[in-house]
C-alpha cells in the first residue's frame, strides 16, 4: 500500500517515497501525516518538553510502568549497545519517561530532544517509533528515510507498545540509532528482542495487578502481547491481557461478569479456541504439578470432565 503524496509543487515540497517493502502501518502513518496532521516533511521540528514540575506530575501516572520496565530497559541497552542503539521508554501519550544512552549519544539527543519530558506524538512529530507505536498498538521498524520528517532521515527506530493489565496501552519501548541503515541487517532480531522485553513487562504488570490469582496462557505469544488470563479459585475469569482479548473478543464487560474460563472457550467455534483450551489445561496441570484434582478445582470443572478433555487432547 502506498499513500498518495501529492505536494504543492510551487512550494517545492516533496514528501518521502515509500519502497515496495514498506509496511502497511508505516504507509498508513504517512497518510495521516499528510492528510490528517497536514505536516510538511521538510519543515524543522522541535519537541515540546515538559518543565520539571510538569514532568514529575505527569510521569507519576506511569510510576509502576517505570519501576517494572527499567530493569528490562537496562538489559536491552546492554544487549544492543554495540550496535549504537539507545533505549527509550515512553508513556501512552508518547512522552519520554526514561532513557538509557551512551555518552556519545548526548549531542544528538540534545538536538533532537530525545530526553525525559519530550513529547513525540505522531500528530506533531510525524511518523516516529514512539508516537506511531502507541497510536497503532503494533510493533514498528523504521529505517533510514522512513520517518516522516526529513530531519529524522538518519534515525533507525525499533518500537513496541507495552500493554497494561487491562489490555490498554501503557506506553512504548523504542530502540533508536543515529546510524540509519547500519542496523537493518539485524532488524528482525532487534525487533524480536524488543517485543520479548515488552511481553515480559506486560506479564509483570499483569501478575502484579492480579496477585493471588492463577495466571494461565491461551497459547504462544505472537507479537508484542502474550495471551494471558487470570482466574480465581472457582475458575472464573478475572482479567485478560491485550492478546487474550483480541483472540477471544472479550471486553471489560465480559470479564466483569466473571464467566467460567473453559465455558467461554467452549463457546468459541474457531480452531484457535480449541488450541487455547488445550493451552489452558496444559498450563493448569503444570501449575498443579500434574495433580488432576487440583487442576479440575482451579478450572472450575469436575475431575471427570477434565479427564474427558485430556483424553480428547491426547494428554496423559
Amino acid at each position: 500500500m502506498k499513500p498518495s503524496l501529492n505536494r504543492d509543487r510551487e512550494r517545492g515540497v516533496s514528501g518521502p517515497v515509500l519502497s515496495g517493502a514498506q509496511t502497511t502501518e508505516v504507509a498508513k502513518s504517512w497518510e495521516r501525516c499528510e492528510g490528517d496532521w497536514k505536516l510538511d516533511p521538510s519543515q524543522g521540528w522541535k519537541a515540546d518538553v515538559l518543565s520539571g514540575a510538569e514532568f514529575r506530575h505527569v510521569s507519576g501516572r506511569s510510576a509502576t510502568l517505570v519501576q517494572v520496565a527499567m530493569p528490562e530497559m537496562r538489559r536491552l541497552f546492554g544487549l544492543v549497545q554495540g550496535l549504537g542503539l539507545m533505549a527509550l521508554l515512553a508513556d501512552p501519550d508518547a512522552m519520554i519517561l526514561a532513557r538509557c544512552i551512551d555518552e556519545t549519544h548526548q549531542p544528538l539527543c540534545r538536538r533532537l530532544e530525545l530526553r525525559e519530558g519530550a513529547l513525540w506524538n505522531e500528530s506533531e512529530a510525524g511518523t516516529n517509533g514512539i508516537g506511531t507505536a502507541v497510536r497503532d498498538c503494533c510493533p514498528l521498524f523504521l529505517g533510514e528515510g522512513e520517518h516522516w520528517r526529513f530531519c529524522f532521515s538518519l534515525l533507525a527506530s525499533y518500537a513496541v507498545p507495552i500493554f497494561d493489565a487491562q489490555g490498554g496501552v501503557a506506553g512504548a519501548i523504542n530502540l533508536a540509532a543515529f546510524n540509519g541503515n547500519e542496523t537493518r541487517p539485524a532488524a528482525p532480531l532487534v525487533l524480536d528482542a524488543v517485543m520479548q522485553a515488552g511481553r515480559r513487562i506486560e506479564e509483570q504488570l499483569f501478575r502484579a495487578r492480579y496477585t493471588g490469582g492463577r495466571v494461565l496462557t491461551l497459547g504462544p505469544a505472537d507479537g508484542c502481547s502474550s495471551p494471558l488470563v487470570s482466574i480465581n479459585d472457582d475458575g472464573e475469569i478475572t482479567g485478560a491481557t491485550h492478546a487474550a482479548r483480541v483472540l477471544t473478543g472479550w471486553t471489560d464487560a465480559t470479564i466483569g461478569e466473571h464467566p467460567k474460563l473453559l465455558t467461554e472457550l467452549e463457546a468459541g467455534e474457531a480452531l484457535s479456541f480449541q488450541k487455547a483450551e488445550e493451552s489452558v489445561i496444559r498450563s493448569a496441570l503444570a501449575l498443579s504439578k500434574g495433580n488432576a484434582a487440583a487442576t479440575a478445582r482451579s478450572l472450575g470443572i469436575s475431575r471427570a470432565t477434565l479427564y474427558r478433555k485430556m483424553k480428547v487432547m491426547g494428554l496423559r
